[in-house]
């Protein structure tokens, strides 16, 4: 990214060089034309003057002649200066497609950049969502000691990469321009009870108490890019915090609603507060991260809270702790929504249901039939719509809840398996989409079918409450 930033560059100096050059090769022409006519002119007065004043033969004869030379010297001169300026106009047009080669190269490099990124997203994410998803099935009650600890920092370690792919692919798609907000009105707890839960899972991991207080405050923006700002900001508090606690939280202020998260963390001296917005910069100390990180998270928050027009704050101080946030202008209510105080992580048992997995990637396949059933449910996993509706008819049960990954081979979609699987039974159970692809048009068009969600590698913690509120319906 710095090599690309460095020959976008190094073509815009050279554009702009080459601009300069012919702009002042023709207003040097100009005055040039300019300096031959008046002295043509002048030429012309002289040679009149002088024929007034001798009148003679003769002096017609010198005075031509005195004109012939100087209109020679002149012509002379002229043809120089179209040479030169004919040599400035081919240069000029030699430099420019020059750069509209390179920038048809950079182009296609940039295409070529993105579906690779595109393609290592879903690549990465398949086994990472299987290792997240096994590792959830483990029995803890079965553990004691170090066995117990290991699971916890494995947890914590894979909750750490599935955090730095995000920040990449988010880095890429900021670099490539190809993100444009879609501003709505939502409540903020839309945002906040989706995330918190999977951040509350790894804080516990970690030996931290998490806490979260939800609000009923509307705010307007582009929920998925604030959802993104504030995953990086609570990532951070988590890895910089080694013991204590985390807790996120909003607070209404007369221009917007402020999300805020605090911790007890190891906190960052004033000199750096300005410094830690730009990319791969890292206060310079060891030992005061839970895991290394690559200086990317609060820039991405930076650039985003530019895009949106979000105020950021921050206060920090070594030792005690910090509290980041960013300002979000408020919304139009469309209905209403219940505070409610809670700690993140906590999980009441939830009442079994009939679920359909459908993936035909057999480790997220297994891996989430293993999660669901140490949760209490009864998953029927396939690789297929028609191989789900098979074992569920010969089980003698209708699906409770259907989830299918988006992408699915044969170029079948995730959608339409689950309108396969609906067809087969008298009611039309709730339903969810698993995908790594970041497209906000598939985003909005399972939200139009009413289908909830779920990102690669699966927030287990938000699945779950998921799981629970369709239970309880």
């Amino acid at each position: 990214m710095k090599a690309r930033a460095k020959r976008s560059k190094t073509a815009s100096v050279v554009r702009k060089a080459a601009e300069a050059r012919a702009a002042a090769a023709a207003t040097r022409l100009r005055a040039d034309n300019r300096a031959l006519k008046k002295s043509v002119k002048a030429l012309m007065i002289r040679v009149e003057k002088t024929v007034d004043e001798q009148g003679s033969a003769f002096s017609w004869f010198q005075a031509a002649a005195s004109l012939e030379e100087a209109i020679r010297q002149r012509t002379e001169q002229y043809e120089q200066l179209n040479i030169r300026l004919t040599r400035e106009l081919e240069s000029r047009r030699e430099i420019e497609l020059a750069l509209k080669a390179a920038k048809e190269l950079a182009d296609r490099a940039n295409e070529t950049k993105t579906r690779f990124l595109a393609a290592a997203s879903h690549d990465l994410r398949q086994p990472l969502s299987s290792a997240l998803l096994f590792l959830e099935s483990i029995g803890e009650s079965s553990l004691v000691g170090l066995d117990l600890d290991y699971l916890h920092k494995a947890r914590v370690a894979l909750a750490s990469l599935s955090n730095l792919l995000d920040t990449l692919l988010d880095v890429a798609r900021l670099d490539s321009g190809g993100i444009e907000p879609q501003y709505g009105d939502f409540p903020v707890s839309a945002v906040l009870d989706r995330i918190v839960p999977e951040f509350g899972s790894v804080a516990h991991s970690a030996g931290l108490q998490f806490d979260y207080v939800s609000s009923s405050a509307w705010v307007r923006s582009d929920m998925h890019l604030l959802e993104t700002v504030l995953r990086n900001l609570i990532s951070n508090a988590i890895r910089y915090t080694l013991r204590g606690r985390v807790l996120v939280g909003c607070r209404r202020r007369r221009e917007g609603l402020l999300i805020s998260v605090h911790d007890t963390g190891v906190g960052i001296g004033a000199e750096h507060l300005e410094a830690i917005f730009t990319a791969y910069y890292q206060v310079p100390a060891g030992g005061r991260a839970r895991t290394t990180g690559i200086g990317l998270g609060l820039s991405i928050v930076e650039r985003i809270s530019t895009l949106l027009s979000l105020s950021r704050e921050v206060r920090s101080k070594p030792g005690l702790g910090s509290v980041f946030g960013v300002l979000v202008p408020y919304g139009k209510p469309r209905g209403r929504s219940r505070p409610h105080a809670a700690r993140a992580g906590d999980a009441g048992r939830i009442h079994s249901l009939a679920i359909a997995v459908i993936d035909d990637d057999p480790g997220v396949r297994l891996g989430l039939a293993a999660t669901l059933a140490k949760w209490g449910h009864r998953p029927i996993a396939a690789a297929t719509a028609t191989e789900a509706v098979v074992q569920f008819i010969g089980a003698d049960l209708s699906p409770d809840f259907i989830i299918s990954d988006y992408h699915l081979a044969g170029s079948g979609k995730g959608d339409a398996a689950i309108e396969e699987v609906r067809r087969e039974f008298d009611r039309a159970p709730p339903a969810a989409i698993m995908t790594s692809d970041p497209d906000p048009k598939l985003h909005a068009r399972a939200r139009k079918q009413g289908l909830t969600l779920l990102a690669k590698p699966i927030n287990l913690p938000a699945l779950r409450a998921l799981l629970e509120r369709v239970a309880r319906q």
